[in-house]
């Protein structure tokens, strides 16, 4: 049996953690859908039924209704007549019970005096029977104002809501309640169809997570991606550049021997005064040296010794302009790629020079910007050359080890464009220089 092992488990961390959120948020959502249809069902019934009882309480005829208090008992010929209003209007007004309350002397509760229910039904209700209607609703009805219930879960009734209104008598008084009931049985099957219909919704919302998820895990391999090739640009820069250190290193220590071989040999023959002067020219070289290094950037400096060994073993004069800035908005290893390639051009260059072999290079910063000079001897550049001077590939040199040229001012226009700077070309009268300017920002 095989057993699958994932490289990156932080995915399928990632994947478990956006279902459970989505599955999470699509219940709340539902649920939230329903819990707002059914409060807005309820809330436009209520309104309907409190006006639908507003409406009876001023049709119904109080004087008869009156004449049934005075004795209220089915046998009164007023009970026939308030219950055959009270049908008319349940008919018209397409309730499922319509009756009239009279509140007890206590103020907690009511009970039933006439009642207009469905034919087909069997349930009804007699002279008395209790209802129960809480006190603050009471408390409405005997301050003028109409009231509405929750929905009733009634085993016997069925599933309604209920709304009433006061009844006054012909001087303003309060002499009962108007209920309404109003059948609440399609409000379930209302906010089921709400969330039929909110079903596409929801799957459009999965999808969208979905996508957003794969955006996401797609953006970080990029990322990821980038940021390796960067790396290993980095890596390989700085693996070139040690591997000049290391062979400035072998170099220097290989003078250095030669160097105290030449005065051992001028003291045992007894030369003091020409190993006096040999002494003075290495001190020379060495203040020469030293001048040169005194560069702000340490990646800057590693870079500018190397190349200076690199000149003098071709016997190329070598010259730095004194740039004590660090140069910290610009990544170092931009700079060695921007210096790097044009000093190596330079190099090349001014080895085929027929005359003077010399570079010079100025680092320096001027006001918001930073101005990177390399201008070397050598072969003038034509017009027709200096438009491809930038492409991939295109070199004015041949190879002859059949290796790919051409990309070093490539490398250059490329890191230029990344920070919004701009590379110059001038060539003329054997002298050819490159200036490269950065925004500070």
């Amino acid at each position: 049996m095989a057993t699958i092992h994932y490289k990156n488990p932080r995915v399928l961390i990632i994947l478990l953690i956006s279902g459970i959120l989505f599955f999470i948020m699509t219940c709340i959502s539902i649920a939230a859908s329903y819990y707002n249809t059914i409060q807005a069902v309820r809330l436009s019934v209520a309104g309907q039924s409190m006006k639908a009882a507003t409406s009876v309480a001023k049709t119904l005829d109080v004087a008869a209704y009156q004449a049934f208090l005075a004795n209220p008992v089915q046998e009164n010929k007023a009970y026939g007549q308030i219950k055959q209003q009270l049908e008319e209007m349940r008919e018209q007004l397409g309730v499922l019970h319509l009756y009239t309350l009279q509140m007890n002397e206590d103020n907690q509760g009511a009970t039933v005096m006439v009642g207009a229910f469905p034919p087909e039904t069997s349930v009804g209700s007699e002279i008395g029977d209790p209802c129960h209607v809480y006190p603050e609703q009471i408390t409405q009805i005997k301050n003028g104002q109409s009231y509405y219930s929750e929905i009733i879960h009634d085993p016997l009734y069925g599933v309604y809501m209920s709304a009433g209104a006061p009844l006054y008598d012909h001087n303003g008084k309060v002499i009962g309640i108007i209920a309404v009931d109003t059948d609440m049985e399609q409000v379930d099957g209302i906010g089921s169809e709400v969330v039929r219909r909110s079903i596409p919704i929801f799957v459009f919302q999965g999808l969208f997570v979905i996508v957003l998820v794969l955006v996401i895990l797609g953006w970080q391999c990029w990322y990821r991606r980038e940021l390796k090739k960067a790396i290993g640009e980095t890596e390989e820069t700085y693996q070139d550049e040690l591997r000049s250190v290391i062979t400035s290193m072998r170099s220097i220590r290989h003078d250095f021997v030669n160097h105290m071989q030449v005065l051992y040999g001028l003291i045992e023959c007894g030369y003091f005064d020409k190993a006096r002067d040999y002494v003075q020219s290495l001190m020379k070289e060495t203040k020469l040296l030293d001048l040169t290094v005194r560069i702000g950037n340490p990646a800057l400096m590693v870079l500018f010794h190397t190349k200076w060994e690199q000149a003098k073993s071709r016997k190329i004069v070598m010259q730095f302009a004194e740039c004590p800035d660090l140069f910290e908005q610009i990544p170092s290893i931009d700079l060695i790629k921007i210096l790097s390639n044009l000093i190596d051009n330079a190099i090349d260059a001014a080895a085929l020079s027929s005359g003077e072999k010399r570079i010079s290079i100025a680092c320096r910063k001027e006001k918001k910007m930073y101005v990177f000079e390399v201008e070397n001897t050598g072969q003038e550049i034509l017009p027709e050359q200096r438009e491809q001077l930038f492409m991939n590939g295109y070199s004015t040199k041949k190879s002859e080890d059949n290796t790919q040229r051409g990309t070093g001012l490539y490398i250059v226009k490329d890191v230029v464009h990344k920070h919004k700077g701009t590379i110059e070309m001038k060539s003329n009268q054997g002298v050819t220089r490159f200036t490269v300017q950065l925004p500070v920002k």
